[in-house]
């Protein structure tokens, strides 16, 4: 019999949430909270019921862990207590037998990534960094989709060069007209220019302080940095823009009805999957982040996956096969950790078309249109 465990450990990423699992909390000050938090000891949330693999027939015994901190204790505390916090949780669910720890949310950020945490353990984990971003790319293209653009004539913009732009370049480039890296150093620009293939090397170019003279004819926009200009702006932006907002924590807030923020998709793994416990998805749901620990855990490789910093683009490609292999299926888009909601991507299609039958109607007065 495989007596093979997973634990996968969370926190509430924002109040609402944390509020939904204590009520109690609500009629407190934020200050008491926090405190009381921080006192709190690392517990079993829930169990992790009814996944099981299309592939092997494998099941996952799995539970959830909580490290009771809210996001914004993780950035503003000390980092050392935030280690400290974290590593106590870890160690707990290594003690209730955990053979692989996936380290979500805003833990996967501790201890350099996961690396400094796996010095204090004897069991491997992963932070999901690389099913997490294998994913966006398909995120992107579904609401370029919904939004029913030519994707021959996209403009692209993106903040941020390293490896996880380089990603979205060679998995997107073809969907796009033309794609605008904003950059002040052009020796970098041109080493992970060089490595591109011929095709997309014709449609990058470079582009520093003038990327404000081009957002009005911009389709998608890409933050893949904590460092965005304090020029940019979301008044400058076209009506329709896409902004994909990786930043950690987020630095888009959706302000305007007529640009659509989103920062990946929602997963929904094979069987009839029940986490028991309300993270901000819809039962049964879960992040790409946590979907890679249970993929691993159905393939019975018990290994650190995705620690650190460092991105390969080839293990993005194969944890992401691997999870379409399990029967992992991607079901919605997703904002500040959140599904969004239909009628939000209505309401963002409808301000396209008003757009498009204004620009109808202005060519026909100017004589432009028959």
């Amino acid at each position: 019999m495989d007596n093979k465990k997973l634990a996968i450990l969370i926190h509430p990423v924002n109040r609402e949430l944390l509020y939904l699992y204590e009520p109690g909390m609500r009629t407190k000050s934020i200050s008491i909270v926090k405190k009381v938090l921080e006192w709190m000891s690392p517990f079993k949330a829930s169990d992790i019921e009814g996944i099981k693999s299309q592939y092997n027939g494998k099941e996952v015994k799995g539970e959830l862990i909580m490290c009771p901190l809210l996001a914004e204790q993780v950035i503003s505390l000390n980092p050392r207590k935030i280690f400290f916090k974290v590593k106590r949780a870890a160690k707990f669910a290594e003690s209730r037998g955990a053979n692989l720890l996936g380290l979500v949310a805003y833990t996967a950020l501790v201890g350099e990534k996961g690396l400094k945490l796996k010095e204090h353990l004897n069991i491997p984990m992963t932070t999901g960094h690389h099913l997490t971003i294998a994913t966006l790319p398909e995120a992107v293209l579904r609401a370029l989709r919904e939004a029913h653009y030519n994707l021959e004539e996209m403009i692209f913009l993106i903040f941020g060069l390293n490896p996880l732009s380089f990603f979205l370049v060679s998995k997107l480039g073809n969907s796009a007209k033309k794609i605008y890296i904003y950059s002040q150093n052009r020796e970098k620009f041109k080493k992970i220019k060089s490595l591109l293939p011929l095709r997309l090397k014709k449609k990058v170019e470079p582009i520093g302080s003038r990327f404000k003279y081009i957002l009005k004819w911009v389709n998608f926009i890409a933050v893949t940095t904590n460092r965005i200009p304090s020029e940019f702006n979301l008044e400058y932006l076209r009506k329709g823009t896409i902004i994909l907002d990786i930043s950690y924590p987020r630095k888009i807030v959706p302000l305007r009805k007529d640009v659509l923020v989103i920062d990946g998709v929602a997963m929904k793994p094979p069987g009839e999957p029940k986490f028991n416990f309300n993270f901000g998805l819809p039962e049964g749901l879960c992040f790409p982040c946590i979907a890679e620990p249970l993929t691993l855990f159905l393939e019975d490789r018990f290994e650190s996956y995705s620690l650190g910093k460092d991105f390969f683009s080839e293990k993005a490609e194969e944890i992401f096969r691997l999870s379409l292999r399990h029967g992992f299926q991607i079901e919605a888009l997703t904002s500040r950790d959140y599904l969004i909601p239909q009628e939000r991507i209505l309401e963002f299609k409808e301000s396209i078309r008003r757009k498009e039958r204004s620009l109808f109607f202005l060519k026909r007065w100017l004589g432009l249109k028959k």
